[in-house]
């Protein structure tokens, strides 16, 4: 049966003995807002397939083992929690994801981005690729480093004027996980400074605050500070870095114990910079916390129920 637009979707790694942290954190999500949770696994063995051949019937019942494992398996870590289980055995990986997506209409996704293992750990597989770009709802990323005993929740914006925008979907997606964990909550813009050259051939085709590196910082200082007033979010928990997106958010939230960063997948700013999910992406291979993605309002995603 389908739930309800509202509930969360864990999808745990392949490896039957795995320590799943992502099924871990999705019941630590579920368990602080009430929804329901739904774990779902693609338990395909290429070495099955290959040791019975083409005999449907053997592949068959190899499959309903499987599935018998997997199901023991996620009674066991789940720890008696009330949860609905899907154990498909399909050679798709896509086709398994979408379908899966399709029919449970989660509010969110959570995923072990770690699967390749320890020396791979921050590798980044199309499982997640597929999931941040076309999954029609939001996507938790997850290492395995547990969580603080109060969680630390940053949020990546681009503050403007707009009160309808991106920037408001994912403070509101911060504040929904923050208030459920109860967890401290802190906002960051990254300016990733024009090239000098770019300010000089542009001319007068720049706005007038770009003029200058010293005029672009206070502009969005200033619009920090609006995004912050709009929100009721205190000044002293908004930060405004400077270099490299990627990098400098990683090591932002490194240097202060952020355990998920917030961020949007599409964005577009004066210069036309877009944060799409490539910058989520490269986020991943990059921060040792958890990478919450949030997708704009009106999203389209052929995945879409």
């Amino acid at each position: 049966m389908a739930q309800s637009h509202d509930g969360i979707l864990v999808f745990l790694d392949r490896d039957l003995k795995a320590p799943q942290p992502a099924l871990k954190k999705a019941l630590l999500l579920a368990q602080a807002s009430s929804l329901p949770l739904t774990v779902a696994v693609n338990a395909d063995s290429p070495a099955m397939r290959r040791a019975v051949g083409g005999d449907e019937q053997r592949l068959e019942a190899a499959g309903q083992q499987i599935r018998t494992a997997w199901e023991r398996r996620i009674e066991e870590l789940a720890g008696g929690a009330v949860l609905e289980t899907r154990v498909n055995v399909s050679k798709d990986v896509e086709e398994s994801l979408r379908d899966t997506v399709k029919d449970c209409r989660p509010t969110l996704v959570v995923v072990h981005t770690s699967e390749e293992g320890t020396i791979k750990r921050h590798l980044f597989t199309p499982r997640d690729w597929m999931l941040i770009r076309r999954a029609p709802c939001a996507v938790l990323c997850v290492h395995s480093r547990p969580w603080s005993a109060v969680p630390r929740i940053t949020m990546a914006v681009e503050p403007e004027e707009r009160e309808d925008g991106l920037d408001a979907t994912v403070f509101h997606a911060a504040q929904r996980w923050g208030d459920a964990l109860q967890a401290e909550l802190d906002a960051v813009h990254v300016l990733e400074h024009p090239d000098e050259t770019l300010l000089l051939v542009a001319g007068e085709a720049l706005p007038e605050y770009a003029a200058s590196s010293a005029n672009i910082r206070d502009y969005h200082r200033k619009a920090l500070d609006q995004f912050a007033h709009r929100h009721q979010l205190d000044a002293d928990k908004t930060h405004l870095l400077e270099g490299p997106i990627s990098s400098t958010l990683a090591e932002y939230c490194e240097e202060h114990g952020s355990d998920i960063l917030v961020v949007g997948t599409v964005r577009r700013n004066t210069f036309e910079r877009l944060l799409l999910g490539a910058t989520a992406e490269a986020l991943l291979t990059r921060a040792s916390n958890d990478v919450l993605v949030i997708k704009p309002d009106g999203f389209e995603s052929d995945w879409s129920a």
